[in-house]
């Protein structure tokens, strides 16, 4: 946007104007702020004083019932004296006439008047309030009532009911009947603040007691406003007109002993004249810093105008190539800067150009390292798919001769295991992969425990050595059982030597040599896997740990892989806090990795320990799973080859098997077939397996919303995993999965344990 033309003056007025308005306008907001602080404090205050009211109503109260148990315990009472009572009850009434006692009264629980001493012989009269003498002794608790009519008394009254027990039975309700200006000195116990008004008004919402215009007020309704909120809530704050015409802001409380209510009102002039007037001094004194702000900016704008003046003729001077300055006389800093600011920029601007240009080298250079970036991409992803494809050829293949008949029953053996060798294969690509997406998302995580590094190695060594054995390397190691200790995850330690290993294995030409070495150097331990193959290429070495990066990625290249083994060695090795470095004397010259990775703190003996021969670990065999004998199993899933496969590992472990092709489908099953255990796919056209689940869960445990339930999928993210767990679902299992795994996991959710 641009600005009008005008004068530096009118500029200066408005600069002084946009600096003073604002710190006004802030003053203001800070005075309106610390007005509604004390406004809120005054209305804490009302709360607190509302409540300490409402508790000294308690507290009076309390004082009369503790008299009249006094006078319940009268022994007149145990033989029905009333006139002998009525003495014992004149006494307690002069003792608290100067607590506004103005008679007592006995009744039975029933409400029949016995004694009264408003009687000159002390004989019964009418009761006032029959309703809370049986309320008394119903509850066998102290009552307090309503103020009470002024039929019998001269005054405003209400009355105190005690019910006496005799054998553990109300056998009488002994009253007091107090003045209502009996509460004068509970309510004006608080009146530290003027203008503050004080209420005290029972359960209809009739004024007992008040502070300001008591003798007109007493024994009339509150305002409606208030008597409709404090008959809805205990307590609360509104803003109302008090019987006197004058808007207040109103607390009120109610008495749990009583049911009677305090109110507290401050008038909204007494809360806001603070602000108000705070307000008025911000403007009288803002109005003044304004005015001596305009003359003060006419004033320096003068000079300002006069400065400018002399700059634009020595500007029009600074054509010249040869950076000539004048001589002028600058009276303000910041523009003889600006003058000496004018002379050098053409020579700020020369030496700019030439940055610009090496910037633009600089930027081709890294546009040239993005296209080889982007090209190294696609390249993953074309050998990612031949890679994954490979295994999937031989898989696809022999099934589809299997199918046709066309391999003949000595040739059976063999198809199937190429089809098992060629789908681990595949599993092994995915599970790499999978394992680098954890490392680059930090959602790797690792078993730490101690770690025995020889039963480690060894290991390893024992998965290689059929590879090694197929091309004729031989294997040698060389591992100090000193080396330790230290703590980690030993798998994914496991991993790295493996994969180290299988490097070492694959690069190595038939008949060569690969050695491994464990050992303990200073603070670390070092394992070294060394080789006799083909080395690494002296350009290629800097980045032999970075992903996707091979030697030779082209289509005729000797060696398979993803080139993500390296990557994901450096990344468990860092994750166990040590570091990993690969060393080659060139092409033909062999490789070596080392791994270092620190000790863990731990007590050492002394004197060398014994030299151990280490030995290989007896695997167990892999589980064939458990009997399903007679389990009702439901499956559901769209593929058809996907639901075949799973009815057949079903019905070999001797199973009751059901096939759905949806989720639909599924329903009615559930509830017509009652299985034991409901296996479903996720991912299904119209409605998938969250839905199901969730749909079964909503049904009633008679038809089936109890049913055990395992999501065989293909999603086998951590994510995935949480989703199904949180829809419903017993179980997540990963796709592919081993049919003893499936077996055994069923018969787990089912609660049936393998025999």
């Amino acid at each position: 946007m641009s600005l009008p033309r005008a004068p530096l003056r009118t500029y200066l007025l408005i600069l002084t104007a946009a600096a003073i308005v604002p710190v006004l306008g802030f003053a203001a907001y800070l005075t309106i702020g610390l007005s509604r602080t004390q406004r809120e404090a005054v209305e804490r205050g009302l709360i607190d004083t509302a409540a300490a009211l409402a508790n000294g109503v308690d507290r009076e109260l309390k004082s009369s019932i503790a008299a009249l148990e006094a006078l319940a315990a009268s022994r007149y009472l145990d033989h029905g004296d009333y006139r002998g009572f009525a003495r014992d009850a004149q006494r307690v009434l002069e003792s608290q006439a100067g607590n506004g006692w103005l008679s007592i009264n006995l009744a039975s629980p029933e409400g029949t008047p016995l004694a009264n001493l408003l009687s000159p012989t002390a004989e019964a009269l009418p009761l006032s309030d029959v309703a809370t003498v049986k309320q008394a002794a119903a509850a066998a608790k102290p009552v307090i009532s309503d103020l009470l009519p002024s039929a019998v008394l001269d005054q405003a009254a209400f009355a105190v009911r005690l019910p006496v027990l005799r054998a553990g039975e109300v056998e009488y309700v002994l009253s007091a009947v107090l003045s209502a200006r009996s509460m004068a000195g509970a309510l004006g116990s608080q009146q530290d603040v003027p203008d503050r008004i004080a209420v005290l008004f029972d359960r209809r919402s009739v004024i007992v007691f008040r502070t300001v215009n008591p003798e007109r007020l007493i024994g009339t309704r509150v305002t409606p406003r208030l008597a409709q909120q404090s008959a809805e809530r205990e307590s609360g704050v509104i803003d109302d007109i008090n019987r006197e015409g004058t808007p207040v802001r109103t607390v009120f409380q109610r008495s749990r002993m009583s049911g009677w209510s305090v109110a507290v009102g401050v008038p909204h002039h007494v809360l806001y004249a603070p602000q108000r007037r705070s307000i008025w001094n911000i403007a009288t004194v803002g109005a003044a810093f304004l005015g001596l702000s305009v003359v003060v900016a006419l004033v320096v704008a003068r000079r300002i105008r006069t400065s400018v003046g002399d700059l634009v003729a020595t500007a029009e001077t600074l054509t010249a190539p040869d950076d000539a300055r004048t001589a002028t006389d600058m009276p303000i800093t910041e523009l003889a800067r600006l003058r000496d600011a004018l002379v050098a920029a053409g020579r700020l601007i020369r030496e700019r150009g030439a940055s610009l240009e090496r910037q633009v080298a600089e930027l081709q250079v890294a546009r040239q390292a993005a296209d080889e970036g982007n090209r190294a991409k696609d390249e993953f992803l074309a050998l990612l798919s031949h890679e994954l494809r490979t295994p999937l050829n031989a898989v696809y293949g022999w099934a589809r001769m299997l199918r046709a008949g066309e391999v003949g029953a000595d040739a059976t053996q063999r198809a199937l295991d190429a089809i098992v060798r060629n789908a681990d294969a595949q599993l092994l690509l995915i599970d790499e992969l999978l394992d680098v997406s954890r490392a680059i998302s930090g959602k790797m995580r690792l078993d730490v425990r101690p770690v025995d590094l020889e039963a480690v190695v060894e290991n390893a060594l024992d998965a290689v050595r059929p590879a090694a054995e197929s091309k004729r390397i031989r294997l040698e190691s060389v591992l100090d059982p000193r080396a330790g200790p230290i703590t980690g995850d030993p798998a994914r330690l496991q991993q790295v030597v493996w994969n180290l290993l299988m490097n070492a294995v694959k690069f190595t030409d038939r008949g060569g040599h690969v050695q491994v070495l464990l050992q303990r150097v200073n603070s670390h331990v070092e394992i070294v896997v060394s080789d006799t193959g083909r080395g690494i290429d002296p350009d290629l070495l800097p980045f032999v740990f970075d992903r996707f990066r091979q030697a030779d990625s082209s289509s005729t290249r000797a060696h398979g892989g993803l080139g993500l083994g390296l990557a994901l060695v450096k990344h468990l090795v860092e994750l166990h806090g040590g570091m990993v470095v690969a060393q080659s004397g060139g092409e033909g010259k062999g490789a070596t990795f080392i791994v270092k990775l620190p000790l863990r703190i731990a007590a050492i003996s002394e004197g060398p320990a014994p030299r151990v021969h280490p030995t290989a670990p007896v695997l167990e065999p892999a589980s064939e799973g458990v009997r399903l004998d007679g389990l009702r199993v439901l499956v559901v899933d769209d593929d058809p080859d996907a639901v075949e496969l799973a009815t057949a590992v079903l019905a070999r472990a001797g199973a009751v098997v059901r096939a759905c092709g949806s989720a639909s489908e599924a329903l009615g099953t559930v509830k017509r077939w009652r299985p034991d255990v409901l296996v479903s796919d996720i991912e299904m056209p119209g409605e998938d397996g969250y839905a199901l689940i969730r749909k079964v869960r909503a049904l009633d445990a008679e038809l089936g919303g109890k049913t055990p339930a395992v999501a065989l999928t293909a999603y086998g993210r951590t994510q995935d995993r949480m989703l199904s767990l949180t829809a419903g679902y017993t179980m997540h299992v990963p796709k592919p999965v081993d049919p003893g795994e499936l077996t055994t996991i069923i018969a787990s959710v089912a609660g049936r344990s393998p025999e």
